[in-house]
């Protein structure tokens, strides 16, 4: 019976999200969530708290499902998050090749990674693009081909094996099992990409509660992963700060605005009067402390980034706001610098827990041409560990 149910908890800094697929009858999948702080710094690792309302919310599922169940994937990012892009060469000398040639050249990037950042667990290896006789191709063509030099671009998704040893450690306190960590801001973003088919080049950003992630796809392919230390959290932190009002009282006011239609450059005010304080405050005095920060975040994200050789014409290019802490934008206009005039549309993704959830239950489904997953091998008794890579096709 519990293979019937797939289980998928998403694991954010503010929020826990959990969802149970029924591979049998969608009408009974089931989506729950948690407001939750959780410290996912290396250094100041905290999730005790956290780890009880993952074990509520599981009991929780496991009442209206009748089954126990106790094998999760798990949706993350963390603070250290980060990417690491390689190119690997092979001469073939006018030989047919096909898609069995590729995996040695994955397991040797794979083993350099290990190598050099020993102290990272690997959780997406991507392949990027194939250049075969200096021809590029996003997929590994379907025709025969005789190559000379294949040149083969990798993107390793990683964070620290610190952080992933004590997710296992804590899961297993409460009979839960992980059996795949993925990078959450990734497998949203390759989930919500097919939502803008009509566009080339497609940049998410994903504004968290501490932290921002960029992803940047172009021809479905993900390009760019970028991760910085500021989120949401800071701009309740700027407003609570600039106002001189408790943190609680600031969070308030964001979430009033996330449900208004006001416009922050309208000379007008919030009365807080008998609701939270005592206090007045000037909306646009608060569209220019919000729009400093997101302001700081577009800077901070696009940092070292070429976008006009990333973008190029703007034509076919799209910026996507997703994340609890761009929920701001949603009713609101949304400025940019001249800087960042470099996309043909700009929008506001609204995320549920629902949509969160099925993205990364999609992302455990569904076949990706561009992943490559590792399966280890059991040991044989002539004591050599081996590992076998699958690429999916």
């Amino acid at each position: 019976m519990k293979n019937n149910y797939r289980t998928l908890i998403d694991f954010g800094s503010s929020k826990i999200r959990v969802g149970v697929l029924d591979n049998k009858n969608i009408n009974k999948n089931i989506f729950l969530d948690k407001e939750c702080q959780s410290n996912l710094k290396i250094k100041e690792f905290n999730i005790s708290q956290s780890k009880e309302i993952i074990y509520h919310l599981i009991q929780k599922m496991e009442k209206k499902y009748g089954t126990h169940l106790d094998n999760v994937n798990l949706m993350i990012d963390t603070p250290d998050l980060f990417s690491i892009d390689i190119s690997i060469k092979k001469k073939f000398d006018k030989k047919k090749i096909d898609i069995n040639d590729i995996s040695p050249l994955v397991l040797e990037s794979k083993l350099l990674i290990q190598k050099n950042y020993n102290n990272k667990k690997i959780l997406h290896i991507i392949i990027q693009k194939y250049n075969i006789d200096e021809n590029e191709y996003y997929f590994f063509p379907n025709e025969n081909i005789f190559c000379d030099n294949l040149i083969l671009d990798i993107k390793f998704i990683c964070f620290d094996n610190l952080i992933y040893e004590n997710l296992i450690k804590s899961f297993k306190e409460n009979h839960i099992f992980i059996n795949q960590i993925c990078c959450s801001s990734y497998v949203k973003s390759l989930d919500y990409n097919n939502y803008f088919d009509n566009y080339k080049k497609k940049i998410f950003l994903d504004i968290g509660f501490k932290k921002s992630t960029i992803c940047v796809y172009y021809q479905d392919k993900l390009i760019l992963l970028k991760n910085i230390p500021v989120g949401g959290d800071h701009i309740t932190n700027d407003i609570a700060k600039i106002f001189k009002i408790e943190k609680e009282y600031s969070e308030k006011i964001k979430k009033k605005l996330n449900e208004s239609n006001s416009i922050f450059s309208e000379n007008s005010e919030v009365n807080l009067n008998n609701e939270y304080i005592d206090k007045k405050i000037s909306l646009d005095l608060l569209n220019k402390v919000i729009y400093a920060r997101i302001d700081e975040i577009l800077n901070l994200s696009f940092k070292d980034i070429d976008l006009l050789k990333l973008i190029g014409n703007k034509n076919n290019s799209i910026l996507i706001f997703t994340g609890q802490g761009s929920k701001i934008l949603n009713k609101n206009s949304i400025y940019l610098k001249e800087e960042f005039d470099y996309f043909s549309e700009i929008n506001f993704f609204e995320e549920t827990t629902k949509s969160i959830c099925e993205s990364g239950l999609n992302f455990t489904k569904t076949i990706n041409d561009s992943e490559v997953n590792v399966v280890p091998k059991k040991l044989k008794k002539i004591g050599f560990f081996e590992k076998l890579f699958h690429l999916f096709e």
